[in-house]
């Protein structure tokens, strides 16, 4: 059986016997085969190079991509807001394979703010809270309420708290101790309390404790009831004072009075009016 040997190196053309090769032929067959069969079953350096590196930025992407997905979540879980910035109002989040809502999350704040704010009124109506500072503190709560309903269940409260703050010797109390030099004559919150009372335009406020502060400033009570304080017997231990030394006392009551009031009138920025 003759065939012509598809070589190549001047050995094209030439027929020859398949039955009957030389040594050449043979060594050449075995040295192909095996160059073949090294070539099938062991990989070359730069293929084995060229794998591990694929496998590696596979294995790298997905180890990055996971972390990014965790960290999102996360994010989402401490801080739902965030969804408002990507323009995404719900994600789901691997772990959970639930959702995360911004909606979800103002209903949460809307409900926890409720609670508060019943808490508020609640020591408010039991006057618990019974101090200028706390008192006023709440009151800017009130003020700052967005909900409508929410600012009128502080209405009716807050008025009763200011009152009980003034009529419960609290209000002279706190007076006194921002006068300790010369006490603040307890007639002076008397008589700025029947005032208001009797002032049909005192209506304009709940804040009892603020328009008394008021009346004392504006009416002159300070001046007229220093001047009062001064000449009691018992400021001069028996003694009889001359005019000039009861000026001077009454000046000192009036000036350290004075200060107190306009003290206490910083903790309101605004007027706590109606109108």
């Amino acid at each position: 059986m003759k065939t012509t040997r598809p070589f190549e190196d001047g050995l094209c053309g030439r027929e020859f016997d398949i039955f009957q090769t030389s040594t050449d032929d043979i060594n050449l067959g075995s040295h192909l085969l095996q160059l073949q069969d090294r070539i099938s079953k062991q990989p070359t350096t730069a293929a084995i190079t060229a794998i591990t590196a694929i496998t590696t930025t596979t294995t790298t992407t997905t180890a990055a991509a996971t972390r990014t997905r965790r960290t999102t979540a996360s994010l989402l879980a401490f801080h739902p807001k965030i969804c408002l910035v990507t323009n995404q109002p719900t994600m789901s989040t691997p772990r959970s394979g639930g959702s995360v809502s911004s909606r979800g999350s103002s209903s949460r704040y809307q409900e926890t703010s409720r609670s508060s704010i019943q808490q508020l009124v609640e020591s408010l109506n039991t006057h618990r809270i019974n101090t200028l500072t706390e008192l006023c503190r709440i009151e800017r709560i009130a003020a700052a309420c967005d909900s409508e309903a929410d600012a009128r269940a502080f209405q009716q409260p807050m008025t009763s708290a200011w009152i009980h703050y003034v009529t419960s010797n609290q209000f002279l109390m706190e007076l006194r101790g921002l006068t300790r030099n010369y006490p603040l004559s307890a007639d002076i919150v008397a008589e700025a309390h029947r005032r208001v009372r009797s002032d049909p335009e005192s209506n304009r406020s709940w804040n009892l404790a603020w328009l008394c502060l008021t009346r004392m400033r504006d009416d002159g009570l300070v001046r007229i009831f220093s001047d009062t304080e001064a000449r009691k017997p018992e400021m001069w231990g028996g003694k009889v004072p001359s005019e000039k030394m009861v000026q001077q006392l009454a000046t000192c009551f009036e000036d350290e009075w004075r200060t107190a009031i306009e003290t206490m009138l910083r903790h309101w920025a605004t007027q706590p009016t109606w109108y």
